[in-house]
């Protein structure tokens, strides 16, 4: 698995851009931008104007996820790239019996809530993120316990 990572300095690139991204995001929620103004004076936002910006934001955040999942740790050895592949199998197996539950229970209900709960759980956010949380937890475990 270690062939396939990038560098660790391609982590530190990926938590700077995720963080200019959410910045960005929360700027433009809150600042309102771009904004139209039609023609009785009021102002709104506009979708068209607003669509680059929103559009440049998520490519942003996806590419972050991207190079952070992707990238090496500072100290790469056996022991790193086995909990990495434990973490993305677990991950993998968790998003998997969530999504098969959500069919189910949705088949069984005749709802159409498969589409649109399995879609936005199993989205490619939600999975960077369980996966940090399950590889950060288990290298901290791993440094907890040879500090012992």
């Amino acid at each position: 698995m270690k062939r396939f990572l990038l560098p660790h300095a391609f982590q530190t690139v990926g938590w700077l851009l995720l963080l200019a991204s959410l910045v960005t995001a929360a700027a433009a929620m809150v600042l309102d931008l771009p904004a139209a103004v039609q023609p009785d004076g009021s102002v709104s936002a506009d979708f068209a104007a607003t669509q680059p910006l929103t559009r440049a934001i998520l490519i942003g955040a996806q590419l972050s996820i991207f190079l952070i999942a992707c990238s090496r740790e500072r100290v790469e050895d056996e022991m790193v790239s086995a909990m990495r592949q434990r973490a993305l199998a677990s991950v993998a197996y968790a998003l998997f019996a969530i999504y098969t539950a959500i069919a189910i229970v949705s088949v069984i209900t005749g709802s159409d809530m498969a589409k649109d709960l399995a879609t936005s759980i199993a989205s490619p956010a939600i999975a960077f993120w369980a996966y940090e949380i399950v590889l950060r937890v288990n290298i901290a475990r791993n440094r907890k316990r040879t500090s012992l």
